[in-house]
């Protein structure tokens, strides 16, 4: 029995690049596929003091206003002007949010108040006003971040 000695494999330079391009691959990989868990930042800024939307939150304030036809709003006593808001109606078992955006187009701003129309407080369980922020995102880019459900206002 004769065996052939003249077998060849892949050449130690060439096995070396193949190893650092597939490193190099599982890594671009990895990076795309955990973009999706980062949320881009939405910064805010209030006189000199900058900082992250979600922390601009914890710092409003308001007061509900309720009036006797079942009509409500609140004073925003705080020091952040609310761009928007979300109106959080809960009846029954159900509950429904509603966008609800100034019609001329400015925001609630500290020391003043507004009030929802459309709307009675007393024909639901529960109405929960939900404040929305503008910010910047790195890029400048202007956007919208509702606030977490515990900084809302419970009517």
């Amino acid at each position: 029995m004769v065996r052939k000695k003249n077998k060849q494999g892949v050449s130690p330079v060439i096995s070396t690049v193949l190893l650092i391009m597939i490193v190099i691959i599982i890594a671009i990989i990895i990076l795309m596929w955990s973009r999706g868990f980062i949320k881009e930042s939405i910064l805010k800024e209030i006189g000199e003091e900058s900082k992250r939307v979600e922390e601009f939150c914890s710092e409003i304030s308001m007061v509900p206003i309720l009036n006797d036809g079942g009509s409500f709003g609140f004073t925003n006593n705080g020091n952040v002007p609310i761009y928007a808001l979300n109106l959080k109606l809960v009846s029954g078992g159900d509950s429904n949010i509603i966008d609800i955006r100034p019609e001329d187009g400015g925001l609630v701003n500290p020391g003043f108040s507004t009030l929802i129309s459309g709307y009675d407080y007393y024909e639901h369980d529960e109405v929960k006003i939900i404040p929305v922020l503008l910010g910047k995102t790195k890029t400048g880019a202007i956007k919208e971040k509702a606030c977490e459900e515990i900084y809302a206002l419970k009517i």
